[in-house]
């Protein structure tokens, strides 16, 4: 799945991803719109899983944003 964040008015031009989540993986967890690759569940009514994005600036300033999946196993 891809992800994508934005900053609407960045301080400035050096600007680092770090994207975390409970349970799955990232390709390049470093970049604004990282690939998501969603886990398999053993739950029969699915699971949630988390998405955090930590953005730091270059003055050492972070925001925070997270994202709740419901996440099924395909039939």
């Amino acid at each position: 799945m891809q992800l994508h964040t934005t900053m609407p008015h960045p301080v400035c031009s050096d600007v680092r991803f770090e994207w975390t989540t409970s349970k799955g993986s990232f390709l390049q967890p470093n970049v604004s719109d990282p690939i998501y690759y969603v886990p398999t569940t053993q739950f029969a009514d699915g699971e949630d899983v988390w998405v955090v994005v930590k953005i730091t600036d270059g003055r050492g300033a972070t925001y925070t944003d997270q994202l709740k999946l419901h996440v099924n196993n395909q039939r």
